[in-house]
């Protein structure tokens, strides 16, 4: 995540934080799972309506992680620029994580936010391996991937 970036996520954040409670870690993280099924559908039906001509994946939406010395804060990310709005702000005590996994191509890591597990994704390129170790070490997880 580059500088810009992170000084949008904590000029978003710096309004809810409550005295004596500073960011520790702004990184980007793809939440949710896409489907197999879903995948090839939407590359199919964008090859079959553009003749071939266009690439189309789905993926998992992608938001703004804020990491707090109390609280973990969801922030939208649109478009390659952090959001206005804070999706969710839970405590920290609320978040558990698993293990950091390696798959093939991706990174992903479990997370359990008020009793609903989330997965976090991240690609296997160099700034998406040091975020999701740097994510990892943040929630306290090891990171064995």
């Amino acid at each position: 995540m580059n500088q810009r970036n992170v000084q949008a996520c904590t000029r978003l954040v710096a309004g809810e934080l409550v005295p004596g409670e500073r960011v520790e870690l702004a990184e980007l993280a793809g939440i949710g799972k896409v489907s197999v099924k879903r995948q090839l559908g939407v590359a199919a039906a964008a090859a079959v309506l553009s003749a071939g001509t266009v690439v189309a994946s789905a993926r998992p939406r992608v938001y703004c992680l804020i990491v707090t010395n109390r609280r973990l804060f969801l922030a939208d990310y649109v478009n390659g620029r952090v959001g206005r709005t804070i999706v969710a702000a839970v405590p920290r005590a609320a978040v558990s994580a698993g293990p950091l996994r390696g798959h093939l191509l991706t990174l992903s890591m479990d997370v359990t936010i008020d009793g609903v597990a989330h997965r976090f994704g991240w690609g296997r390129l160099i700034p998406g391996t040091a975020a999701a170790k740097r994510v990892a070490a943040s929630l306290g997880t090891p990171a064995t991937a």
